[in-house]
C-alpha cells in the first residue's frame, strides 16, 4: 500500500504545489532550443550515380557512403549528447533541489518563493551532482550482479534459459528498486541539510524492498504514458514543418511535457520519501508494542 499511497499523493502534491512546475518549465524551455541546435539531423543515405565510360558504352553505377555516413553521425552525436547531458546535469540538478525544498516546504505548511528555491539550489548544486553520481554507480554496480545469472545462462544453453529468465526478473527488481532509491536521495539530503543523508536511502528502500519496486515500477508507468504523448507531438510536428524549423518546434512543444516529467519524478520523490518515513514510524510503534506485550 505505502507505493500506492505515494504514487496517489504526488499527483495531488502537484496540484496543490502548481507553482513548482515553473522551475521544470524554465529548465525545458531553455534546453529545448540547445538540444535542436546540437542535435544531429538523421543521415540521409543519399545514393548519388557515378558514371563512367568503356568505349561507346556510358556506365552508371549508383552507390553512396552509407557507412561513413554512420559512422560521422554517430560521432557528431555522441559529441552533441555530451554536451546536453553535461549542460542537463548542472541546470537540471539546481531545479531538481530547487523542487524538492519546495515540494518539503509545502508540505510542512511553509511558504517559499520560486527564486528563493533556484538560489538554493544553486547553492546546494555540488552536492546534488555528487549523490547523483554516486547513486548512478551504484546502480551501475547492482545491474552488473543482477546480469550475471542472464550471462550464464547464455553459456549453457538450452537448459540456462532458466537462468536466463531468472536474470531478466531480477534486473528488473534491481532497476525498480534503483529507481526508488535515486528517487528519494535528494529529498533526504534537502529535509537533512547534509550529503551523507543521502545515503540512508540505501536502509530505507532495502528495508521496505517490495513497496519499493512497486513504486518504481510506477515511475517508470508515469514517464511511459508522458513520453509517447511528448513523442507523438513531436511526430506530429516534424511532419507539419519544414525540416530547418522542426527540430526547433518540436523541441519547445515537447518542453511542457519533458517539464511534467522532471517535476512527477522530483515530487514523487518526496512523496515516497514522507511514506517510508510514516512506515519506519509504524514499524518502530509496532517493536514497542511487542516489547510491552
Amino acid at each position: 500500500m505505502g507505493a500506492i499511497d505515494a504514487f496517489v499523493r504526488t499527483f495531488s502534491l502537484m496540484v496543490e504545489a502548481k507553482k513548482l512546475y515553473i522551475p521544470a518549465l524554465i529548465f525545458s524551455l531553455l534546453l529545448a532550443p540547445v538540444a535542436a541546435y546540437l542535435l544531429p539531423s538523421e543521415p540521409s543515405f543519399e545514393i548519388t550515380p557515378n558514371q563512367t565510360t568503356s568505349g561507346d558504352v556510358i556506365i552508371e553505377q549508383y552507390g553512396g557512403d552509407v557507412e561513413g555516413e554512420i559512422i560521422d553521425f554517430l560521432v557528431q552525436l555522441g559529441k552533441a549528447l555530451a554536451i546536453l547531458i553535461a549542460i542537463s546535469a548542472v541546470l537540471g540538478s539546481i531545479v531538481q533541489y530547487a523542487i524538492t525544498k519546495g515540494a518539503l516546504l509545502h508540505e510542512s505548511g511553509e511558504e517559499y518563493g520560486i527564486g528563493e528555491l533556484l538560489l538554493d539550489g544553486l547553492k546546494h548544486l555540488p552536492g546534488v551532482i555528487a549523490i547523483e553520481l554516486i547513486f548512478m554507480a551504484v546502480a551501475i554496480a547492482l545491474a552488473s550482479v543482477a546480469l550475471i545469472p542472464a550471462v550464464l545462462g547464455v553459456l549453457f544453453l538450452p537448459w540456462g534459459a532458466v537462468l536466463i529468465l531468472i536474470g531478466v526478473l531480477l534486473l528488473l527488481a534491481i532497476l525498480a528498486i534503483t529507481t526508488s532509491m535515486t528517487a528519494i536521495a535528494i529529498p533526504l539530503y534537502a529535509d537533512k541539510g547534509r550529503i551523507g543523508a543521502a545515503f540512508s536511502a540505501f536502509g530505507m528502500v532495502f528495508g521496505n524492498v517490495l513497496s519499493s519496486i512497486a513504486f518504481g515500477v510506477l515511475l517508470w508507468v508515469g514517464v511511459i504514458g508522458v513520453s509517447m504523448i511528448a513523442g507523438s507531438v513531436g511526430f506530429a510536428v516534424d511532419l507539419v514543418f519544414p525540416e530547418g524549423i522542426a527540430s526547433y518546434a518540436s523541441e519547445l512543444l515537447q518542453a511542457p511535457f519533458n517539464a511534467l516529467m522532471m517535476e512527477f519524478l522530483t515530487v514523487g520523490g518526496v512523496a515516497f520519501y514522507r511514506e517510508l518515513q510514516k512506515m519506519e514510524e509504524l514499524k518502530k510503534v509496532d517493536e514497542e508494542l511487542l516489547g510491552l506485550a
